[in-house]
């Protein structure tokens, strides 16, 4: 399997939605959203988050085999990035694949002057958290309830940023 990570543009709705689709189907309790209240989003939603400015594809030839989105804190000052919407197709797992995507994310943080990269992982996830600490993230003990399963709690991890952050 070889990996290639490319920043989504809108052109590559279809393959955002076929991935994200797939990772709610697969692990409902690992994400902030239903697959039910995505798979009502419009073919008009599904291009703005395909184009969003930190959204990453990782192909495998000319399948997507995961994805991850950057979303920078509202208030620039904070110098906080978010890792969101992190999934890796099962066949593309063990790969370093996962990690890539990290790298795309944190590559980017970096130029824009991010300090921080903050994620959620749930507390059923173990494989997930494992994956972010051999990255670097570490618990910031902050724990919440995932909003559509309560008896779910995702737990916060930070990797704390440099210029010698970057991939």
């Amino acid at each position: 399997m070889s990996i290639t990570i490319r920043p989504a543009s809108a052109a590559d709705w279809r393959e955002v939605r076929r991935i994200r689709l797939q990772a709610l189907a697969e692990a409902p309790w690992a994400f902030g959203s239903t697959l039910e209240r995505e798979q009502g989003f419009t073919e008009e939603t599904w291009r703005q988050r395909a184009g969003a400015t930190w959204a990453y594809l990782a192909w495998d030839g000319d399948r997507v085999v995961g994805t991850a989105t950057g979303l920078a804190d509202p208030e620039p000052a904070q110098g906080t990035v978010q890792l969101v919407a992190m999934y890796v197709d099962p066949r593309a797992r063990g790969t370093g694949c996962a990690h890539q995507l990290i790298d795309a994310v944190v590559s980017a943080a970096v130029a824009e002057g991010a300090t921080r990269l903050l994620l959620e992982v749930t507390d059923v996830n173990p494989a997930a958290g494992r994956c972010y600490r051999r990255y670097g993230f570490v618990p910031t003990g902050r724990r919440k309830p995932l909003p559509h399963t309560p008896h779910v709690t995702e737990l916060e991890m930070v990797l704390e940023l440099d210029a010698r952050s970057a991939p």
